[in-house]
């Protein structure tokens, strides 16, 4: 990343064994019609993914990439880490979603006041509803560059009261992969290793940790293979269900894409809501689940067509943003029309 390119990033970027048989299918795909004018080989796209009723039915990358290319997923790393979260609650390192945070991390809650730490809860760092100060791309690079990633955002002021008001709060959802690591006793990738990536035989990845030690919750440092993003949505898909074993409770799944748990957003497709790290909309009708990461990286799940349409683009460009709503806004219609019946 040049040093401008980097820069610009930064004041964009957060701003909102084999392939096992039994669970994907692969039919024989070539390059056809829809390859050539719906997505064109442009230089900001690497791959794109289609999955219809379990079966993949199309797979190609650009520029380079191949399918064996780890990409830079974003903020779909928020994503993850929600499904991490569920774990962790189904399997009893952590109590509920509304256990105050401040419990994970007295050291740094040693001086704030007692509202700070009896208010905010994991549930409100999920949802982007912490109340703590958060200036958008104005705190990025101070954040990422600072020597505890942790207090630079628990010493933030408490704006709002949380769960009443939504904003977008990266360096917040870095916290999650901490709670993990303290409550699990495993860093956020040994946990993730042994609880989602292995068992779907997710088997590279190459992830950062940020200062202090933990892998990164905020979606600046997760790299995975596009095909690993798409076991990830039919995982969702299938309500948790993997070879017949169930990896994430059911009742989790339903919480991640409850309506009720989400809060209007400018970002997306028009008139989405976000929390619990996932976006919902609709799209001609269609219910639409979806994760996001700047640039262009997509798992989008249309539930009642049985469709999953994985993306991933360059996120390495001042022009990210535009990036991402071209595909939604010129070719997601035509992949729809395409795969959706």
């Amino acid at each position: 990343m040049t040093t401008k390119n980097k820069l610009y990033f930064l004041l964009t970027a957060l701003l909102f064994g084999a392939i096992s048989c039994k669970e994907i299918k692969k039919e024989k795909i070539e390059e056809t019609e829809l390859s050539k004018e719906v997505l064109p080989k442009e230089g900001n796209i690497f791959s794109t993914l289609i999955s219809k009723s379990g079966t993949i039915v199309f797979q190609e990358y650009y520029n380079g990439k191949t399918e064996d290319s780890l990409c830079d997923v974003q903020s779909l790393t928020k994503g993850i880490m929600s499904i991490l979260i569920g774990i962790a609650i189904d399997k009893e390192y952590i109590k509920n979603v509304d256990e105050p945070i401040a419990q994970y991390f007295p050291n740094e809650f040693k001086n704030v006041t007692a509202k700070k730490k009896n208010l905010i809860t994991i549930r409100h760092i999920l949802n982007q509803t912490s109340g703590l100060s958060w200036k958008g791309y104005l705190e990025h690079e101070k954040w990422l560059n600072s020597k505890d990633p942790i207090s630079f955002v628990l010493d933030k002021d408490l704006e709002y009261e949380p769960g009443k008001n939504y904003n977008y709060n990266s360096g917040a959802t870095h916290l999650l992969s901490v709670i993990i690591s303290k409550t699990t006793g495993k860093t956020a990738l040994e946990f993730g290793n042994k609880v989602l990536f292995h068992p779907l035989d997710i088997n590279l990845i190459n992830w950062q940790k940020r200062n202090k030690g933990y892998y990164d919750g905020s979606g600046l440092g997760l790299k995975m293979k596009p095909i690993d993003l798409i076991k990830i949505g039919q995982l969702l898909e299938k309500n948790g269900i993997w070879n017949g074993k169930q990896i994430i409770s059911k009742k989790w799944i339903q919480k991640l894409f409850d309506e009720n748990e989400k809060s209007k957003t400018k970002w997306g497709l028009r008139n989405s809501k976000h929390g619990f790290c996932w976006y919902h909309s609709e799209f001609r009708g269609n219910k639409v689940d979806y994760g996001m990461g700047y640039g262009g990286q997509f798992i989008i799940m249309i539930p009642d067509m049985e469709l999953i349409i994985v993306t991933t683009h360059n996120h390495d460009t001042p022009n990210g943003i535009e990036q991402q709503m071209k595909f939604l806004n010129e070719k997601l219609p035509k992949l729809i029309e395409k795969y959706g019946n």
